[in-house]
C-alpha cells in the first residue's frame, strides 16, 4: 500500500524538475537567439527573443511526459485533500463566496458597464437585458451566451472598449446569460440541465418579452459550445449564430491549457472539489508562461501611458483573475467529451439523451477567430465551417489574440462593425 504523503512529495518533485527544465531550456534557446540575432533595433531584438522563448516553452510544456507528470502531481495532491477536511471547507467557502458575490455583482455590473436590468427566469440563472437610449433597428433580439470561465463583462469591459455598446450603437437589442458565482449545490448541474437552464430558458424568456419568434445567438468562447448545442437542437427558435473564439476541434492543435486538461483526471478533481476552483484556473494560466506574466507589468509601464490605457490595462487584469468556480459536472463532461475524445466535431457528443449533430445547424453562421489567439487555436475553431449544415456561413480571421478580439481599438473600428453589418442583413 502506497503512502499518499510520499507519493505527493515524489510527484511534486518530479513535476518541479521537469517544469523547471522546460523553463531553463526555453531560456537557453532565447539566449542563443540573442547571440545570433541580426536585428538592429532593441524592439526587434526583444521581439525575436520573446518569440524564441515563448515557442520553446510552449513546445516543452506540451510534452506528454511533462503533462503526465503534472497530472500525477495533481492526482496525488487530490488524494491528500480527500484525507483532510479541506473538501468540506472548500464547499463552505464556495457557498460563502457565492453569497458575497451576489452582493457585489450589482456593483461590478454597474461601474463602467452598459446599463442593464436583471430578469429572473425559472431555474438557477438570470438574464441580463442591456438598456439603450437608441431605438432597436432590428426585429430579432440578440442573446450573448457567455463562457463558464471568467466573468461575462469581458464584452463590456469599459465604455470605449465595449462590444455590447458597439453592437447597441448599431441598433441591436441585446440580452445576455448571467451565471453568477456557482455555489456547492450547483455542482450536480449536468451539461444537459445546464444547457437548458442557461440557454434554452433564456431564449424562451426573450421570446416571451419581445414577442419575437426567433433569437440570434452570440457564443463567446465556451459559450459558443452551449450556443452550438442549442442551435443543433432548436432550429425553430435560433435565427443566426455567431461564434467567438470557440474551441471545437481539439485534435487540430492543442494549447498548453487544453493539453493539460486532457491529461488531468477530471473525475477526481470534480469528486474532490465539487466545482473546479477559480484560483486553480488562475494558477494554471500563470504556469503556462510565468516569465511573461511577471514581466508584463514593468514592460507595460516602461513607456508613458494615457489614463485610458492604464484603466484598460487594470480592467483586463481584474477580469483575468476574477475567475469563478466552474460547475463540476459540466466541466467533467466538456473535458471528457471534447478535450479528450473530441466528440463534438465528430457528431458523437452526448447531451442528456441527445447526440449533437452539427449538420442539423442550417441557420446563418458567422465564425470569428483571432489569428494570434494562444488560448483557442485558430485551427480549433475553423473546423466548424465544414461540420455544420449551413450554406450561409462566413469565417472572419482577425489579426489579434483572444482578448484583443474584445477590447482592441482596431477590433472596434473594423471587426465589430463588420459583425453588426452581417447580423443586420439577417435580422
Amino acid at each position: 500500500m502506497t503512502n499518499p504523503y510520499y507519493d505527493y512529495v515524489f510527484n511534486w518533485f518530479d513535476f518541479a524538475i521537469k517544469y523547471n527544465l522546460a523553463l531553463l531550456d526555453a531560456s537557453s534557446n532565447a539566449f542563443e537567439t540573442f547571440l545570433s540575432t541580426r536585428e538592429r533595433t532593441a524592439h526587434d531584438i526583444e521581439k525575436t527573443i520573446r518569440f524564441s522563448f515563448d515557442t520553446t516553452l510552449r513546445d516543452n510544456l506540451n510534452d506528454d511526459a511533462l503533462s503526465s507528470s503534472m497530472a500525477d502531481y495533481v492526482d496525488s495532491w487530490l488524494k491528500l485533500v480527500g484525507l483532510s477536511n479541506y473538501k468540506e471547507s472548500t464547499k463552505n467557502f464556495h457557498n460563502f463566496l457565492s453569497y458575497v458575490n451576489k452582493m457585489l455583482e450589482p456593483l461590478r455590473d454597474s461601474i463602467n458597464r452598459t446599463p442593464s436590468e436583471v430578469i429572473e427566469m425559472k431555474g438557477r440563472f438570470n438574464l441580463l437585458h442591456y438598456k439603450s437610449d437608441l431605438p432597436s433597428k432590428h426585429k430579432t433580439p440578440l442573446l450573448v451566451v457567455y463562457s463558464l470561465i471568467n466573468r461575462h463583462y469581458i464584452l463590456d469591459l469599459l465604455p470605449k472598449s465595449s462590444v455590447i455598446k458597439n453592437l447597441q450603437s448599431q441598433g441591436f437589442d441585446i440580452y445576455a446569460t448571467e451565471g453568477g458565482t456557482p455555489a456547492s449545490y450547483d455542482k450536480d448541474l449536468t451539461l444537459a440541465s445546464y444547457a437548458e437552464e442557461y440557454v434554452e430558458n433564456a431564449v424562451e424568456k426573450i421570446k416571451e418579452i419581445t414577442g419575437s419568434q426567433k433569437v440570434s445567438l452570440f457564443g463567446y468562447c465556451w459559450g459558443g459550445l452551449f450556443a452550438l448545442i442549442y442551435s443543433a437542437k432548436n432550429q425553430d427558435s435560433a435565427k443566426n449564430l455567431i461564434l467567438h473564439a470557440t474551441p471545437i476541434d481539439i485534435e487540430k492543435e492543442k494549447t498548453i491549457i487544453e493539453h493539460w486538461a486532457a491529461h488531468l483526471n477530471a473525475d477526481d478533481l470534480v469528486d474532490t472539489f465539487g466545482n473546479v476552483p477559480g484560483w486553480l484556473l488562475n494558477f494554471v494560466f500563470f504556469l503556462r508562461n510565468p516569465i511573461e506574466t511577471t514581466l508584463k507589468y514593468p514592460r507595460y509601464f516602461s513607456e508613458p501611458r494615457t489614463l485610458d490605457e492604464i484603466m484598460q490595462f487594470f480592467a483586463i487584469e481584474t477580469w483575468l483573475y476574477d475567475s469563478t468556480p466552474i460547475i463540476g459536472e459540466v466541466y467533467r463532461e466538456i473535458v471528457d467529451q471534447i478535450y479528450r475524445q473530441n466528440l463534438l466535431i465528430k457528431n458523437k457528443m452526448k447531451v442528456g439523451s441527445d447526440i449533437i449533430n452539427l449538420k442539423n445547424i442550417t441557420i446563418p453562421v458567422l465564425n470569428i477567430i483571432g489569428t494570434t489567439d494562444d488560448l483557442v487555436p485558430p485551427s480549433s475553431s475553423k473546423s466548424i465551417m465544414n461540420a455544420i449544415g449551413s450554406t450561409d456561413k462566413k469565417l472572419v480571421e482577425f489579426p489579434t489574440g483572444h482578448v484583443g478580439l474584445c477590447i482592441s481599438q482596431i477590433a472596434h473600428e473594423k471587426l465589430w462593425p463588420e459583425v453588426g453589418s452581417w447580423l443586420a442583413q439577417r435580422s
